[in-house]
């Protein structure tokens, strides 16, 4: 039984989007980032510095929700942090940006005193870098490894001797990594690389003449090195060696039983750390009997483990942080607790559907799924499943024909290739279709009339392709086409499809076999509602309301790629939403698209890179450039 098409002037009954929303926007995860870890004595206070770009993010209650601080330079990559254990308001940040890489680097140190809010830099390097911090634990003395020496202050960094390289380095080697720098007492120890991968220490940090000597060499390539003050000891391929006597003499403290390299030693709250990317081994009697769990992300390892004190009723607890994945809490038995944070790019988000509903987005390089977030936020609702170990899912886009709702289409990097993914579950598992595909993709688009269609412009080594699919990824056609960043099909008919890019809007009327073009004008976002009207991102906002044959600037705007993404409302006309990459958050308009001003409430980050509304019309999310995913609700 055929369906007529909606009369664009009646609303749908019962739908009223054009009220002001309730409760403003809420944070919904997914707390998928971690970063480098900082506790002071509260009990409930707790930093993550997250790498790159920087970003401080802070929580004073134990994790359970979290604000971020951007003061440090976004060009840079933090290589150490550091929060003082007697004042959660001092920080410091070792920051290394290449300058003319490989060869030239900007190293900084940075330091804060109000928790974040302001930074002061305490000393450059130029063009040496700075690859690694090291400090007491009051942070009075501060060791900097460098591309070619130590640099070393007693007094809080207000004053520096350098020690030169005396240590063999060839070539563009640097001893880029963590863990290649540690403090044990008034000695720094720190690895080597290329040629030779040893350990060395500088004796005497803090007195007038500080010295290099080499500590120990052996056949394998010694690599992360770290102590408690009292042992020593270093990673050498599968093995853990500790030392007691500054090491004068060695001792292997754990062989890895399934054959892999050991990494991230590091001494917690009396306990010794090692493990692989599968699995975190844990000491308590300095590495004579050893645990081993599995760590929180397989596939991750560890970027950082701290313990946060008992208060507020809450005992202690061992925090690890897997950069890509996120702080975990270890509760022992009963496995881990994810908290955060929530610092993910959300470069696509989807919603698929209808009585079971759930959030796809696509991260930086990782596919993240969620049943639909109705009701209240709790911590639990923003930790988001994701898929580490089937496959980087890197520069992933996503879409969802509204005619098989319940249906996600992936196109993801594979090395030179692109892979194609189909997801029956709301995102929850993924099934590869067909072989890899030459070329890197640049969108994907579900056809809302028949959702076996499938497109997918790509750039290939011959320029600009377009792949089309009738039959749900068994077969593919390619043909040459324009640079298309933004796909939409026509609601009612199959063979239409709508494409733009920097060189303008084109129509297709055979499936996209072939193109007319339509403006010249750049296109960054498109959208087509079951109603008839077209709205274009580019240089502003350009509507069509008889079915793109003229348009008109409804929205004014320099920048061509200003607006990232356009969706209508799936029952509501007259509303559309739409996302400003560069930083004006999300606009609104509630009459067919004819006019727009910013929705009410802000964003806590106002970069948004992607929107979708769920399929009952009632949430709208907002994904931004490096805050997670928001949600807000529109009756």
């Amino acid at each position: 039984m055929a369906t007529a098409a909606p009369d664009p002037h009646q609303p749908a009954a019962g739908v009223n989007a054009t009220a002001r929303p309730r409760g403003g926007w809420e944070s919904v995860g997914p707390n998928s980032i971690g970063g480098l870890l900082g506790v002071s004595g509260s009990p409930a206070e707790l930093a993550v510095m997250e790498p790159s770009p920087p970003t401080l993010w802070l929580s004073d209650d134990r994790g359970a929700s979290w604000s971020a601080r951007r003061g440090l330079p976004q060009d840079t990559s933090i290589q150490g942090f550091f929060v003082d254990p007697a004042d959660a308001d001092r920080m410091l940040a070792v920051a290394n940006t290449p300058v003319d890489f490989p060869v030239k680097w900007r190293g900084e140190l940075l330091a804060t005193t109000d928790r974040g809010r302001t930074w002061q830099t305490l000393r450059q390097w130029y063009p040496d870098g700075a690859f690694g911090l090291a400090t007491d634990p009051a942070g009075r003395t501060i060791v900097v490894q460098n591309l070619d020496g130590i640099s070393i202050s007693a007094d809080g960094g207000a004053t520096w001797r350098d020690v030169p390289r005396t240590w063999p380095r060839q070539g563009i080697a640097a001893p880029v990594g963590d863990l290649k720098l540690t403090l044990a007492g008034d000695d720094a120890y720190f690895t080597t690389v290329h040629p030779d991968y040893a350990l060395w220490a500088i004796r005497g940090v803090t007195g007038e003449h500080p010295t290099a000597e080499q500590v120990y060499r052996t056949d394998g390539e010694v690599s992360q090195v770290a102590s408690d003050g009292r042992q020593l000891v270093v990673t050498v391929g599968t093995q853990l060696r500790g030392s007691a006597d500054g090491g004068r003499t060695w001792t292997v403290l754990r062989d890895d039983p399934t054959g892999q390299p050991l990494h991230e030693p590091r001494f917690v709250g009396g306990r010794l750390y090692v493990g692989t990317y599968q699995d975190l081994d844990v000491s308590a009697d300095g590495g004579r009997t050893w645990a081993r769990k599995p760590v929180p992300a397989p596939g991750e390892g560890t970027t950082d483990i701290v313990d946060l004190p008992a208060g507020a009723g809450k005992p202690a607890v061992t925090l690890i942080s897997a950069v890509y994945r996120g702080v975990y809490a270890d509760g022992g038995q009963s496995g881990y607790q994810q908290l955060g944070v929530p610092g993910e790019s959300i470069r696509q988000l989807v919603t698929t559907g209808y009585l079971r509903q759930s959030v796809v987005a696509a991260g930086v390089q990782e596919i993240y799924n969620s049943a639909l977030p109705q009701g209240k936020i709790t911590p639990s609702t923003r930790s988001w499943q994701s898929h580490p170990g089937d496959r980087l899912h890197e520069n992933a886009f996503l879409s969802v024909s509204p005619g098989r709702p319940d249906v996600a289409w992936q196109v993801t990097k594979n090395g030179f290739s692109l892979d194609v993914l189909r997801s029956a579950d709301g995102g929850r598992t993924w099934q590869l279709i067909g072989k890899p595909i030459a070329g890197s993709a640049q969108a994907i688009l579900a056809h809302p009339a028949d959702p076996d269609r499938l497109l997918i412009p790509a750039f290939t080594d011959t320029g600009y392709v377009l792949y089309r699919s009738s039959d749900a990824g068994q077969h593919w056609e390619k043909s040459a086409a324009p640079g298309f960043l933004a796909l939409a099909g026509d609601p009612w008919n199959p063979d239409r499809v709508w494409g733009g890019g920097t060189s303008g809007l084109f129509r297709s009327d055979d499936g996209g076999k072939t193109w007319t073009q339509v403006s010249d004008q750049p296109v960054s976002a498109l959208s087509l509602s079951p109603w008839g009207s077209i709205l274009l991102g580019g240089n502003g906002l350009r509507l069509s309301e008889d079915n793109g044959r003229t348009f008109r600037q409804v929205h004014d705007g320099s920048d061509p790629r200003e607006f990232s993404r356009i969706v209508a409302h799936p029952f509501d006309p007259r509303v559309w939403f739409a996302g400003s990459a560069d930083g004006a958050g999300v606009l609104r308009s509630t009459d067919f698209g004819r006019t727009w001003s910013p929705l009410p409430g802000t964003l806590p980050d106002s970069r948004v890179l992607s929107l979708t509304v769920s399929a009952d019309g009632r949430y709208l999310f907002a994904g931004t450039a490096q805050s997670g995913a928001y949600r807000l609700t529109l009756y």
